[in-house]
């Protein structure tokens, strides 16, 4: 193992351990299992956005806000078990505090078996005696529950996911599998231990390697004594860096062979003073995803409107296809001139069952399962949120075995906040969000404008954005921005300015998106979308598609990369957060803070002479600084005095992304990128000449 530390010393680990300093240890395959309560993380700074838009309303007839300062939330308790067996196992149920989960959340009719056939399940649905009821209430109130792999092999791991909807009333949980033996299923965790965290795992391309990121409750970046990856010590093949001012810890694995596309495994980390962190994940990459929903009908024909359709993606950089998309484009990708073409372009769609595309990155399991929530009024509203969970982990399951080497991404709209984005994001293989701060904007100026303050600028999608890359730690997080103009025959809304939109998708970088789709393009009805025509129209496809040149050229990067605490001063009227990519890179996300958007547009004054001072983790020595631009990367002026750098941004008009890195290759190999796939399209979206 390499370990390069900042005022930590490997000695002094070691003599912990020799020291006999007590372990938790790894989950061992003599049979002894591991759990862990990991409750929901408050961001009171964000709650003044979380207002409720629909039909719910008091004896009064107001609306209801659903979000209060000090409001209760709940959080994930997972139980990691062996096989012990020497038989494959799939787990039909689970025992929480000796109930039946399968039993205790139950559906409200007996469900058919059918894709279709979508159904709400609850405590209030179960037939179990009244006392063991109690029993699971005083356990956090499951919501929903789910066990990955789905067959387990002998020798193999598993790991239990149970959603509470409040934290456990009992300081000691015990989960038990009844497929295996006793010795291998049952597990007994302690409510309230906090453990150390993955806050994000990302496979290579090739999965021959793995970037993770490790938290510790202290709050310090504290290196781990032992990485495991399937109770398999992997500590000598991976380098490890820390610093006590740097909450995020980088671990690079590199195992002898590349892992499997859609395999399982369980990650380990233990630490000398006895916690561990552990989490089971599936090997997915879907690439840096930049996606568009909605359709175009453009053409006079099918094939016109298919061919207008795709390069318009094409010069945007849109390389994912969401829907709804024209039927006719749909079938040329599933052509063997259509496989071809998007292999040369990199374009590919979403689908929704299995062979509906060719080499999807994922299929998408629903939208909107919150809102669908609200509808479940047989439900106390304030029980509501969760209720189709049992009915999503069985329709994901489904997709698995239909097509067993594809992601399964679930969206979450904006019903009963911030809950929703707490209860759902562990469900499916990729947390998916819609924070539309348009819609937001909208809202606040037609029903309550003296909330409007919380709205002058796009801090919503960045609340979003670190609310569920909290709660769905450490899968990759896609999020979904608006880019629609709001036709509304009562209180319509102007479209996204270009400004806007580039803040909201750095806060969306920022908070940890390794995926970004907009919706949408659709031109016409009251969601207008930006494929339409106008001015605003034009300017906000025209600079979706120069960020895009931005982001796709970052994304080597940003696909390995993971948000953290560094310490950064600059300007007070200057945002600025900062990403860890692996043990070589720093990028820093710069955006103007002296903003207002209003019912008008946006009104933005640029920061002139900008510096920042950033003191850079003590692995990490600075050889280059760059900028990633629509024109390709630019170099930053910048001096640095022991681990203290200075840069200076000169003026800082919208949106910058910055980034350090200990040598010129990471620059090389943007630049590289940008004008294999981004210099000729920006041409073409500037005006200029279409073709070298």
């Amino acid at each position: 193992m390499t370990r390069r530390h900042g005022f930590w010393s490997i000695g002094l680990v070691l003599v912990l351990l020799l020291a006999g300093v007590p372990t938790s240890g790894p989950v061992s395959a003599a049979g002894v299992g591991a759990g862990e309560y990991r409750a929901d993380v408050p961001y009171p700074e964000f709650m003044p956005m979380w207002r409720e838009g629909w039909a719910w309303t008091d004896e009064e007839g107001q609306r209801v806000r659903y979000a209060y300062d000090g409001m209760p939330l709940g959080g994930y308790l997972y139980a990691w078990f062996h096989n012990g067996s020497g038989q494959p196992v799939e787990v039909k149920d689970v025992l929480l505090q000796n109930v039946s989960l399968a039993q205790g959340i139950a559906p409200e009719h007996k469900p058919s078996g059918q894709p279709d056939d979508k159904y709400v399940s609850s405590l209030k649905f179960s037939k179990l005696p009244g006392e063991q009821l109690a029993e699971l209430v005083a356990a956090g109130e499951p919501v929903w529950w789910k066990v990955e792999p789905m067959v387990i092999p002998p020798g193999g791991f598993g790991q239990i996911t149970v959603r509470l909807r409040r934290d456990p009333k009992v300081e000691t949980l015990a989960v038990t599998v009844p497929a295996l033996p006793e010795a291998d299923g049952k597990i007994l965790l302690a409510a309230g231990r906090r453990q150390p965290r993955f806050f994000s795992i990302n496979f290579t391309p090739k999965f021959d390697a793995v970037y993770a990121y490790l938290r510790h409750p202290s709050g310090q970046g504290i290196a781990p004594a032992r990485i495991l990856v399937d109770n398999i010590d992997v500590t000598s093949a991976c380098t490890v860096v820390a610093d006590p001012s740097v909450d995020t810890v980088p671990v690079m694995i590199r195992p002898q062979s590349p892992f499997k596309r859609g395999s399982w495994h369980l990650f380990e980390a233990a630490y000398a003073d006895g916690l561990t962190a552990r989490v089971g994940m599936t090997a997915w990459q879907p690439g840096l995803v930049y996606g568009m929903w909605g359709y175009s009908r453009v053409g006079q024909t099918e094939d016109e409107n298919r061919k207008f359709y795709l390069e318009d993606m094409r010069v945007h950089h849109i390389n994912t296809l969401l829907y709804s998309l024209p039927g006719e484009v749909r079938a040329f990708l599933r052509t063997r001139e259509g496989r071809e073409y998007s292999r040369k372009t990199g374009i590919r769609a979403m689908t929704n069952w299995a062979g509906d595309a060719v080499d999807a990155p994922f299929m998408f399991l629903t939208d909107e399962p919150d809102a669908g929530d609200f509808m479940s009024t047989m439900l106390d509203p304030n029980k509501r949120i969760g209720s189709l969970g049992q009915w999503l982990v069985e329709r994901a399951n489904m997709f698995r075995r239909a097509e067993p080497g594809t992601p399964v991404l679930l969206n979450v709209d904006n019903t009963f906040k911030p809950e929703n984005w707490y209860t759902y994001a562990q469900l499916a293989d990729l947390p998916c969000a819609d924070p539309y701060y348009q819609e937001a904007l909208q809202s606040v100026y037609k029903n309550d404008p003296i909330n409007l303050g919380a709205y002058l600028k796009p801090t919503y999608v960045y609340g979003v954005g670190t609310i569920y890359q909290s709660a769905g730690a450490p899968k990759p997080m896609h999020l979904i921005l608006q880019t629609c103009r709001l036709d509304f025959k009562e209180f319509p809304f102007r479209a996204p300015t270009p400004e806007e939109k580039r803040i909201a998708i750095y806060y969306a970088i920022a908070a940890g998106a390794k995926a970004l789709s907009y919706w949408w393009y659709t031109p016409f009805g009251e969601f207008y979308g930006c494929g339409g025509s106008g001015k605003d129209m034009e300017a906000l496809w025209k600079e979706i598609g120069l960020v895009g040149a931005e982001l796709r050229s970052a994304e080597p990067m940003l696909i390995r990369s993971c948000p953290a605490t560094v310490r950064i001063n600059g300007p007070r009227f200057l945002w600025v957060r900062s990403l860890l990519a692996g043990d070589d890179a720093l990028a820093i996300v710069v955006a103007n803070d002296n903003i207002a958007c209003d019912r008008a547009g946006t009104t933005i004054r640029p920061i002139e002479r900008a510096r920042l001072t950033v003191q850079l983790p003590a692995w990490l020595k600075a050889g280059d600084v760059f900028e990633i631009t629509h024109e390709g990367t630019k170099p930053v002026e910048w001096r640095a005095q022991e681990s203290e750098l200075t840069l200076d941004l000169g003026t800082v008009s919208v949106a910058r992304f910055v980034m350090v890195a200990s040598d010129r290759s990471l620059r090389q190999e943007s630049q590289r990128i940008y004008n294999a796939r981004c210099a000729a399209n920006v041409r073409a979206l500037l005006g200029q000449a279409k073709s070298e």
